[in-house]
């Protein structure tokens, strides 16, 4: 039975129209990275998703494995477990080391984005506010670095 479940599965997949060179390539609903930063965000939102995808595989295939193989209507009987302290030691220190395993290049991530010493991109914005209706009362807190009559095209550009 299983081997029949696992030929249909084998079988869906092998059909569907997305090659194996496509699925690589695919940008998971993301925008394409412009900067290395994003770069590096992107390959990890890769690696975390393949990594909850395969540790959701290999839990419910497990589980599946287990329900359909041990089932009482084969006739099995329950098995009397004892305490194992290797298994609860193993299942306690593999959660913890994906954890960490995910965790480091998130905060090397978090750290390359708070820094600000070379941007690639520099914003300058000027704003006005109206203290008056009618625009009276115009203050200025910031004065562009081109004049007005070049900016308006009373004067040459240079």
């Amino acid at each position: 039975m299983i081997k029949t479940l696992l030929q249909r599965i084998g079988a869906v997949a092998a059909s569907m129209p997305v090659s194996g060179l496509a699925w690589a390539q695919a940008r998971y609903n993301l925008q394409e990275p412009q900067t290395e930063v994003a770069r590096q965000m992107y390959d990890l939102h890769t690696i975390v998703l393949v990594t909850c995808l395969v540790i959701f595989v290999g839990v419910f295939g497990t589980m599946f494995y287990s329900v359909i193989r041990h089932r009482r209507a084969a006739g099995r009987k329950a098995e009397q477990f004892h305490v194992s302290v290797m298994v609860e030691i193993g299942w306690t220190i593999a959660p913890f080391l994906i954890l960490i395993g995910m965790a480091w290049p998130a905060i090397k991530n978090v750290i390359a984005m708070q820094d600000t010493s070379s941007p690639d991109l520099t914003i300058g914005a000027t704003g006005d506010q109206w203290l008056t209706g009618d625009g009276q009362g115009v203050t200025r807190y910031n004065s562009p670095a081109t004049p007005r009559d070049r900016r308006e095209g009373k004067a040459p550009k240079g």
